[in-house]
């Protein structure tokens, strides 16, 4: 790395990853490679992979400053399933506005996929149990309703989430039925 040898130095990795795919120190020099060689989209994808093998690994800190890293390089389509436990990374933290904002993000880039249903209903949840936002809670909760993800398995929730909300927030949502 120190002669400017980007390349060969990312070729040896290459061939140790194939052998050791969890080898996280060996993903994390490949990532710093591709950045001094400023080859950002293959920086980006060996942060995802790191930030992957670090949520394996149950390393929440670690996994949240690769998605810092991420993000910050430009970054804006972490895989869902990855970034749903990142979201829940920051709810288990209790930083629930983050997981709310991060939850809200994710189900906005990925509107066709079970995590962004998955992501609305925990950012109704928090909205309404832990920030006290009843009016955004429901928002949530209605985006989950009309998602095109099949949900009939959690249509119980999504009702008790939206008459929930409502009665915090003081209105009633009453469908209207043409006659």
């Amino acid at each position: 790395m120190e002669k400017g040898k980007f390349n060969e130095g990312i070729t040896v990795l290459l061939k140790y990853i194939a052998a050791k795919p969890d080898a996280i120190d060996a993903h994390s020099l490949l990532r710093q490679l591709h950045w001094r060689k400023n080859d950002i989209q293959a920086h980006l994808a060996a942060t995802i992979k790191l930030c992957q093998l670090h949520v394996k690994a149950q390393d929440r800190e670690s996994a949240w400053q690769d998605y810092e890293e991420y993000s910050n390089a430009g970054g804006d389509r972490m895989p869902a399933s990855t970034w749903l436990e990142l979201c829940r990374i920051a709810e288990g933290q209790q930083n629930y506005e983050r997981a709310v904002s991060e939850y809200e993000r994710l189900a906005q880039a990925y509107p066709n996929d079970r995590e962004s249903l998955l992501a609305l209903l925990s950012a109704g949840r928090l909205a309404l149990k832990q920030l006290n936002r009843p009016s955004d809670a429901l928002l949530y909760y209605k985006a989950a309703k009309v998602s095109k993800v099949p949900h009939l398995d959690w249509e119980s929730n999504i009702e008790a989430g939206i008459q929930d909300a409502e009665k915090a927030a003081g209105v009633s949502y009453t469908p209207t039925v043409k006659s």
